[in-house]
């Protein structure tokens, strides 16, 4: 099969994530996309980490409905931080038979020469890359040879979505459904009480 692998914090996974792995899924062909949670990304700060079982519960949750779409926990047995040709090379270990592609966003397209063997990586698993607001699409020929989709721009953060929550706003339209209520908890129990 032809797998997208979606690496990232999901910190928390949101509307977004799911709209674009729809999108690049379709336009770009592949059977599934395996949404795939990193407990430790090497270029994000661990202080504004939600815990890494209730990142993954979460994602899992999120997507346990949708067609095509699946939650790999792999990252979770390979120590940290999370590297991603590591894991890349863990995936064609045990899946031989499949094809894999890297989606990112194309903020991270712009990093991604100081991912680790980052050259190797692109080459192992081709890069599939979807616009971002404030983000232009690199000029002919696409860094790594990467494939470029031109996906709806939805302008939704984990940052802005925590945010809101430490503020106790409504989430509703940010994150699906099913997670709104353990998201909610998750930041009350965190909000000092007063004395």
């Amino acid at each position: 099969m032809k797998i997208g692998l979606y690496f990232g914090s999901f910190n928390p996974i949101h509307v977004g994530h799911i709209q674009v792995a729809e999108y690049i899924r379709e336009h770009g062909q592949f059977d599934e996309v395996w949404f795939v949670p990193s407990p430790l990304n090497p270029h994000k700060n661990e202080e504004t980490l939600i815990p890494a079982e209730l990142r993954l519960k979460w994602v899992k949750m999120a997507i346990q409905n949708l067609p095509f779409m699946q939650c790999s926990d792999e990252e979770f047995q390979l120590g940290l931080p999370s590297f991603t040709y590591r894991s890349v090379q863990h995936f064609y270990r045990i899946y031989p038979e499949h094809q894999f592609h890297l989606i990112m966003g194309a903020d991270n397209l712009i990093s991604f020469h100081t991912w680790q063997n980052a050259e190797k990586l692109a080459q192992l698993c081709p890069l599939h890359v979807y616009a971002r607001p404030r983000y232009t699409k690199p000029s002919e020929p696409m860094p790594f040879g990467a494939i470029w989709y031109d996906a709806p721009l939805i302008d939704i953060s984990a940052t802005q979505i925590r945010d809101m929550l430490e503020r106790n706003e409504p989430i509703y339209d940010l994150v699906p459904e099913v997670i709104v209520d353990e998201l909610s908890d998750f930041f009350n129990v965190l909000e000092p009480t007063e004395n």
